[in-house]
């Protein structure tokens, strides 16, 4: 009987010394870190586009080549420190949600198939999640 209260103590000890080991650890938030209450932040759509020849389309037509949506790695840069923010894939609906700190951010993202994906520039508020829609360029004119 005595060695099992001893092992439930030392079992006790040792995760109350991991925790205050991992409170330690903890990275401090700062600009452009992810915030822990995820109530601000960048959400959006990576999209092909254009999708179908725009050269001398008429008016109406412009809407059937809105884009289509890709999977894609989206990039997150502070713009104050010009920092990586994030980085996070959008999936095959190139949907994609980061959360982050209020400021200022620039958006990019890489897709396959493509050479050119136009950066666009955010502004995060507090409690709300900006929308960004990344155009990658298919080269199609």
């Amino acid at each position: 009987m005595r060695s099992r209260v001893l092992t439930v103590s030392a079992t006790a000890s040792l995760i109350a010394l991991a925790g205050l080991v991992s409170c330690e650890d903890t990275p401090h938030e700062g600009p452009g870190t992810p915030s822990r209450s995820a109530g601000s932040g960048v959400a959006g759509v990576v999209v092909l586009w254009p999708v179908c020849p725009v050269e001398g389309v008429p008016e109406p037509a412009e809407d059937d080549c809105r884009g289509e949506p890709t999977k894609a790695t989206v990039h997150v840069r502070d713009r104050t420190t010009d920092d990586v923010a994030a980085t996070v894939r959008a999936g095959q609906d190139g949907r994609f949600r980061v959360s982050l700190r209020p400021s200022e951010y620039t958006v990019t993202a890489e897709a396959p198939g493509t050479e050119l994906c136009k950066p666009i520039d955010v502004t995060v508020r507090p409690g709300t999640y900006a929308d960004a829609t990344v155009r990658c360029d298919t080269g199609l004119r």
